[in-house]
């Protein structure tokens, strides 16, 4: 960047007596793509913008499109015809025509999203001219210039025996050729040599450029030139020892250059300047230049492909001349100039222009933390290590330190308040400094909430807020006493960075998101992360066109006012979605998204509608226009990709349905919005007629889909809009039908109701024709069937409360007699003991032997369970491989110790019967009825029991709380 600054101060023609109207280059936002990009090849051969916004970058390995997100390739593949993969050169017509040729004299048109394939040249196209009579020009590799007539096959050869680079056509219809031999002109198909008088030097000529006003300028490899209808100039002094290989002409009328070895200069009102490697790009041979419909400049490098655009952010660092790039602290002066505190000194920024303000007896940096502005202009300084200071003739002079009162050297905030007072807000408490120089110094012994000052506001009342990082405390104006403004414990805010007044309310920035204070009512709301915020710290609270613009360490936050009050008035009834917010960061131009807080005033708006904020790279300036100037834009809309139950169908023409087979169950929908300075950022509402004729909101989503249409016509339209702003009518849509199968279609379903009724009339007659003898038959039955009945339901009630594997009582049966039954056990004072078995390992055994093997494990447990308690009551299949016994009149520890021995017989009981080397073992979970007072506890401490014998290594019997029992 060094260099580049050189070359700006070097080469400036005129000296800058205004506000300039167009950005120093070093201030655009760059952006690079290459091959780890998606880009087929780092060589940008050429890039031309198509009428339908989409645009196209020309490399040595293919054509790529690219929407803003993505770059689709077409490859000799997609391209029929195409003899190479390498192209040379595009050329986009207002009709939306794309010319593109190639390294093998291949030449395709791309027309209303078609590939038409033309007659190849007989050498590499390194440019192609369609003339507004029809004729096609091509600038062949060593083969000179030849035309065809209406895209025809035949061609008329002007040139021969030079290379030629480049053709354009004058007003007057003269065709001008830039070679290898010179330049050309050329009337009525003979070309004639521009002679060396004509002020041209005698070398090759790589480029020509028509300008808005029909000038002719002329890319050479000694320099650039300008046609002035008799004579040919020098553009520029300094370009004469350039080999200029593209030219460019911006909306503004600035001349960019493109060269072989230098990278990029630029001609305009700012003088001639220059950007190549050192400065950031790529590479420093430039292949082409484009200006976008956004007015971005698209670079085309042999390393890639190189964006300048003006960005919402642009950034001041030391590279610009602050002291240093961490910055903590930004003022606007009354007198228009802006101050900068960084870690490694304060400047003033005006006029454009960046002066350093030294201290005047410490040639040591001064990491500044605060600065504020007295009553007659005078900027005070509060530092990180050398306590407060003042600017007196651009010089900083120490006022109070440790050493004379102040409680802490580190000043983090300072006020004037309306009485002219300083307020001093240190790391260990407050200080006020009168303006006879009379210090008071405030602490938590005072009133204050806490010593470490973070952020000091006055009121309209004359109260100031004192920020803290425990809290808020507020001074009285009236009362002169302090008193704690405490947060509700819910909203679980401990720090207060910032303050801002807005009428009757109080904005605070915390560590737990944006606060609104009420000072008459006192009511206080919060807007965090769960009404819709990104993050939870927030550092500074500036206002600017109705919106709140809030610092954070993840970028620059904007927030619509009005939508946020309604939300914090109305939190019951409106919707977080509601609320319009938009976070800024490095894709917009800051070079760090951290902005810094701690520190005040961290952010400031000028008065020309700026917004500076302190960040970890510099000082970011926001201008809001430009973001408005966004939105405004035409946005074009693209269907990119229809799919078929996955497959990819080619679109229709416009206008034209598309028919899709009957029995489809998926389509979806890929479609974008043609923006290349916020793809990312785009809102998209997609609406699908025939089926939901409602706009549906589908946020950044690229892709929609829908399953199991039925058949019918339909026309799926997208729209897409930039964030904050209205929708454009740029909808695009698709109309398709879904056929019917046969038995779909209306008349087969006619056919199928009147069949219907016909059958239903004949069964009618057959019930009455056989009905005496079909009441006969019932009679009979009704006798037989009340006796099935009985027997069937007798063998439902066995099912419903028996488990059918082992038939033992079920889960059901289990839970009604508990449930019937507990209450008389406590009511008579009787004792129920319960206990819970799991087979220990069950899935294992399913796993390594089979779930036919588990079955009958399981029946293998219950056997043994019945035997076990035939002289006992209600044994149950809990479930899975779990079972219940229930021991009426039985304490837990009498009922351990029949669980111990069924444990032991099972442990020891030979399975061998069932499969080879299988070892069961289960765990018992024992309690009794003495320590609860429903059956649904008596159940939850058995199975508290039957976890501890699992957890303390299964084939166990554990009683819940033994110990008490």
């Amino acid at each position: 960047m060094t260099r580049f600054f050189s070359y700006l101060l070097l080469f400036t023609s005129f000296a800058i007596t205004a506000t300039p109207s167009r950005l120093a280059l070093s201030d655009y936002f760059t952006e690079t793509w290459s091959t780890r990009s998606g880009l087929p090849h780092n060589s940008i051969n050429s890039v031309a913008q198509t009428a339908d916004g989409y645009l196209w970058v020309a490399t040595w390995e293919g054509l790529a499109r690219f929407n803003g997100r993505e770059f689709k390739l077409f490859t000799r593949t997609e391209i029929v015809g195409l003899p190479d993969s390498g192209l040379r050169s595009l050329i986009s017509q207002p009709n939306g025509e794309l010319y593109i040729a190639g390294a093998r004299g291949g030449i395709s048109l791309r027309k209303a999203g078609r590939w038409q394939t033309l007659s190849s040249a007989k050498a590499m196209v390194n440019h192609l001219l369609k003339t507004r009579s029809g004729q096609l020009w091509l600038a062949l590799e060593g083969q000179g210039v030849v035309y065809r007539q209406h895209d025809s096959a035949v061609e008329h050869q002007v040139l021969t025996d030079v290379s030629a680079y480049r053709l354009v056509e004058d007003q007057t219809g003269t065709i001008w050729a830039a070679t290898s031999d010179g330049l050309y002109k050329i009337r009525a198909g003979k070309a004639v040599k521009v002679p060396s008088s004509s002020g041209l030097p005698n070398t090759s000529v790589y480029t020509l450029l028509l300008t808005k006003s029909g000038t002719l300028l002329v890319g050479t490899e000694q320099g650039a030139w300008q046609f002035n209808g008799k004579r040919f100039e020098s553009i520029n002094p300094v370009l004469s020892n350039q080999s200029i290989s593209s030219l460019l002409e911006d909306s503004q009328g600035d001349l960019w250059f493109g060269t072989i070895n230098n990278g990029v200069f630029r001609l305009s009102e700012l003088g001639l300047e220059q950007l190549d490697a050192d400065a950031g790009l790529p590479a420093n041979r430039i292949l082409s230049l484009l200006q976008d419909r956004e007015q971005s400049i698209w670079v085309g490098t042999n390393a890639g492909l190189f964006r300048l655009r003006e960005a919402p952010f642009t950034n001041w660092t030391k590279k610009r001349g602050l002291a240093g790039d961490y910055i903590r602290s930004i003022l606007a002066h009354s007198d228009s100039s802006i101050w900068v505190g960084s870690s490694s000194g304060l400047n003033r920024i005006n006029d454009n222009q960046s002066v350093a303000v030294q201290q005047a007896d410490n040639t040591e940096p001064l990491s500044v933390l605060s600065l504020a502005e007295a009553e007659n202009g005078q900027v005070w300084v509060g530092t990180y290590t050398s306590g407060l200071m003042k600017v007196v003739n651009n010089q900083i002079f120490p006022v109070k330190d440790r050493t004379n009162g102040l409680l802490s050297n580190e000043v983090r905030a300072l006020l004037f308040d309306s009485k002219n007072r300083l307020w001093i807000g240190s790391a260990n408490g407050l200080s006020t400094l009168n303006e006879d120089g009379q210090l008071s110094v405030y602490s938590k012994s005072d009133g204050l909430v806490g010593n470490f000052i973070m952020a000091l506001s006055e009121d309209s009342y004359g109260n100031i807020w004192i920020g803290t990082g425990v809290g808020v405390t507020l001074y009285n104006a009236t009362t002169h006493s302090f008193r704690t403004l405490t947060f509700p414990e819910q909203f679980s805010a401990e720090y207060a960075f910032g303050f801002y007044q807005d009428g009757n309310t109080m904005w605070m920035a915390t560590d737990r998101g944006l606060i609104r204070y009420h000072l008459i009512r006192e009511e206080m709301q919060l807007f965090g992360r769960e009404q819709g915020l990104p993050v939870d710290k927030l550092f500074q609270i500036v206002e600017q066109d109705q919106s709140l613009w809030l610092t954070s360490n993840r970028g620059v936050i904007q927030v619509n006012k009005a939508q946020l009050n309604n939300l914090l008035d109305n939190p019951q009834t409106v919707s977080n979605a509601s609320v319009s917010l938009q976070i800024y960061d490095e894709a917009d131009g800051m070079l760090s998204a951290q902005a810094n807080g701690g520190s005040n005033p961290a952010a400031t708006i000028h008065q020309d509608e700026r917004l500076w904020v302190a960040t970890a790279k510099g000082a970011a300036v926001i201008t809001p226009k430009r973001l408005k100037e966004a939105s405004q834009l035409s946005l074009p809309t693209v269907i990119e990709g229809f799919f078929v139950d996955g497959k990819a169908i080619d679109l229709p023409v416009a206008g034209d349905v598309l028919e899709l087979p009957a029995g489809i169950s998926r389509v979806s929908f890929h479609y974008a919005g043609l923006s290349f300075i916020m793809p990312q950022r785009l809102n998209y509402q997609t609406q699908l007629s025939g089926f939901n004729n409602q706009w549906l909101d589908r946020s950044q989503l690229t892709i929609t889909e829908y399953t199991n249409l039925p058949p019918g016509e339909y026309t799926f339209k997208v729209r897409a809009g930039y964030p904050n702003s209205e929708w454009q009518n740029n909808e695009q849509t698709l109309r398709f039908k879904i056929n019917s199968f046969f038995w779909q279609k209306m008349s087969f379903k006619l056919m199928m109701f009147i069949g219907f009724i016909l059958l239903g009339y004949l069964l009618y007659k057959y019930r009455l024709y056989h009905y005496k003898r079909i009441e006969i038959e019932l009679t009979e039955k009704v006798a037989q069937q009340v006796k099935d009945l009985k027997k069937q339901a007798d063998a439902f009630a066995y099912q419903a409360n028996h488990d059918q594997l082992t038939q033992l009582p079920n889960r059901r049966s289990f839970d009604l007699w508990l449930s019937s039954h507990f209450a008389e056990f406590k009511r008579d004072n009787k004792i129920l003991a319960i206990a819970i078995i799991d087979i220990d390992h069950f899935k294992s055994i399913n796993d390594n032997w089979s779930h036919m093997i588990g079955d009958k494990v399981i029946c293998e447990i219950a056997e043994l369970l019945k035997s076990a308690m035939l002289h006992r009551e209600h044994i149950a299949r809990w479930g899975g491989e779990e079972f219940t016994l229930l021991f009426p009149n039985c304490s837990a520890l009498q009922a351990q110790q029949f669980c111990e021995n069924v444990r032991q017989t099972i442990a020891a009981h030979d399975f061998s019967a069932i499969a080879e080397n299988l070892h069961v073992t289960v765990s018992f979970g024992v309690t009794d009825s003495r320590q609860v007072n429903d059956y649904d506890r008596l159940l939850a401490h058995a199975d508290q029991a039957l976890y501890q014998a699992k957890s303390n290594g299964r084939n166990r019997v554990e009683v819940l709380n033994a110990s008490a029992l």
